[in-house]
């Protein structure tokens, strides 16, 4: 080999690295993402909530590789290139390379902000119901010149809505400081669309004043939401990049908390009960919330979901004392039959004394009138239970509460670790006594089954170490899946998911019905025309099959010094709201 071939052969190596380093780097600056914009900036500071979604390829990402995607999408017909859109739509948004529409979808940054809700509340033969209209404007940030925002509501704004009212749509254009704003009426006078941009920002909104109270936003004219003390402070408390991100305000859950009357409305339960509820929930939101924070991400083939209750820091610690955990073994699940809809654990040191507890730790950090409608909903909680305000179980129970929910409209059964029958006796004899009912003895296989005459049927049994509280038909359950040992503590799913979460949380709760995820599926199949639809298909084997398979809901709340923390882990989590507003009926 001569000089010059070494020569030329290290000039070679050196100029095929320098072009390979060229294309890395061209590479780089050409498929990474836009810089993403904080969202909350565009956000009204007076909005009542707010949701964030920071890439919609990614979310499309997410969901079509869940396992409930995997396992009913094939019997529906939905295609598996589905699954690639996600991905082309990022590859899209990042090079750049495609129809202005795909590039925006594929860089844009969602946010919802609600900024009022109206309601009205009715009465047909069916009975009551309450019609609630939210008001809010979709701000998308668009990554993009502001021609090419400007020129998509110009483009698309008409068309969209025509889709959504008709050919019959009317529009006008209105200018509000500088920007212009294209206004569709349907043929009801109070479904409105408005469709504006501001630089790279473009809003669709259902009201004006949600359209120009965040174009004031986006602006600069109008404080936003990003100096919000909770928000600022507390937001990583649920997790940082999440898929999904959301905030109810201060002011979003006193609106809630206004409604809450309507919402019980109709409901099949105590009219006491309810009115007593409503008044605590009333009198403590203004003194005890600051806010609530909510966060997604797709994980092992699932949606995680995290919620945070922020608290005034007194009323945080009151609430940890008495709802500090006890160590769980989960005994009462030997006992509860596997085809519940749900059930809820609750282990917590003295839980015979629990009310007595949150009521003495709570009443020093509220007002006077706040206090009064704690006290007077934990009497009328414990008086549903036979109990008077005067008297005390003490340690007559164990660490450990279960409620089941058989489905159908019953109430849910209770289970109660027992450390001492004999102090019990009487409390079980008021509470099958309430309202001058009568009690019948009723034997079951060995177990002595009492029976109150009252019309909801209420039952109590010792079955074991614990104390059921039901209705005949449940206990009758109850003891029958004892006697097989065929519990829902064998379910491998439920096994699996306490294994995956904070077993000793003072709250756990299980969900086996998984419909909700199964009928997101149906509609967005709907959506794509490959089905009608129709919920039978939902019955057929093959998406039974599939749909078993799904995983169900579990989760785990605990009381921290910042306030009530829950992690649910769920199929699709909170995305199953999607398959209501596609819809599957005619």
């Amino acid at each position: 080999m001569t000089v010059s071939d070494v020569v030329t052969r290290k000039n070679i190596l050196i100029g095929s690295s320098i072009l390979i380093g060229a294309l890395i780097v061209a590479a780089f600056f050409t498929f990474r993402r836009p810089t993403q914009v904080a969202m909350v900036r565009y956000i009204p500071a007076n909005v009542l909530a707010f949701v964030e979604i920071d890439s919609v390829a990614d979310v499309v990402d997410g969901l079509t590789n869940t396992k409930a995607w995997r396992e009913l999408a094939p019997v529906l017909g939905l295609s598996s290139q589905l699954r690639q859109v996600g991905l082309v739509t990022d590859l899209i948004g990042r090079t750049g390379l495609g129809p202005d529409e795909a590039v925006v979808a594929g860089r844009a940054q969602l946010a919802i902000a609600i900024t009022g809700i109206e309601s009205k509340a009715a009465e047909t033969e069916a009975g009551p119901y309450i019609h609630l209209k939210p008001n809010f404007a979709l701000v998308v940030e668009t990554h993009s010149k502001p021609e090419t925002a400007s020129r998509l509501v110009s483009d698309r704004a008409s068309l969209i809505a025509q889709k959504l009212y008709g050919e019959s749509v009317l529009e006008r254009t209105e200018d509000y400081r500088g920007s212009r704003v294209f206004i569709f009426q349907g043929p009801e006078a109070a479904r409105q669309l408005l469709v504006s941009s501001y630089g790279s920002v473009i809003l669709v909104a259902n009201q004006a004043e949600a359209m120009s109270s965040c174009l004031d936003t986006v602006a600069g004219r109008s404080p936003g939401l990003a100096e919000d003390a909770t928000l600022k402070q507390m937001s990583t408390e649920v997790g940082r990049d999440p898929s999904v991100f959301a905030y109810v305000t201060p002011g979003g859950i006193e609106k809630i908390v206004q409604l809450s009357p309507l919402l019980t409305a109709g409901r099949d339960a105590d009219p006491e009960s309810i009115g007593l509820f409503a008044d605590l929930i009333e009198h403590l939101s203004s003194q005890a919330g600051a806010g609530l924070l909510y966060a997604s991400t797709f994980e092992d083939g699932g949606v995680r979901e995290k919620y945070l209750t922020v608290l005034r820091p007194e009323i945080a610690e009151a609430l940890t004392k008495p709802l500090k955990s006890a160590v769980a073994d989960f005994a009462p699940l030997a006992l509860i039959p596997q085809s519940i809809e749900s059930l809820t654990l609750l282990n917590v040191e003295r839980a015979g004394e629990l009310p007595e507890r949150i009521l003495k730790h709570l009443s020093p950090t509220i007002d006077l009138v706040a206090g009064v409608a704690l006290r007077e909903f934990v009497i009328g909680l414990r008086r549903q239970y036979g109990l008077e305000p005067s008297d005390s179980i003490g340690d007559a129970i164990g660490n450990e509460i279960a409620m089941a929910n058989f489905g159908s409209g019953q109430p849910q059964a209770m289970l109660l670790r027992v450390n001492d029958r004999t102090r019990l006796a009487p409390f079980v004899n008021k509470y099958l006594t309430r309202k001058g009912a009568l009690i019948a003895t009723e034997p079951n296989d060995g177990t002595e089954v009492l029976v109150s005459s009252s019309d909801d049927r209420r039952a109590a049994a010792y079955i074991g170490d614990f104390l059921v509280l039901g209705t005949r038909d449940q206990i009758d359950m109850i003891i029958a899946t004892a006697a097989k040992r065929d519990g829902i503590d064998g379910d491998l799913r439920l096994k699996q998911g306490l294994s995956a979460l904070r077993v000793n949380a003072p709250i756990i709760s299980y969900r086996t019905r998984v419909e909700d995820a199964a009928t997101l599926l149906l509609a967005v199949s709907k959506l794509m025309r490959v089905t009608d639809g129709s919920p039978e298909l939902l019955d057929r084997d093959t998406a039974r099959r599939a749909i078993e398979r799904f995983p169900p809901s579990i989760s785990f709340t605990e009381f921290r010094n910042t306030g009530v923390y829950t992690e649910t882990y769920s199929a699709v989590g909170n995305f199953s709201l999607i398959g209501s507003l596609i819809g599957t009926g005619d």
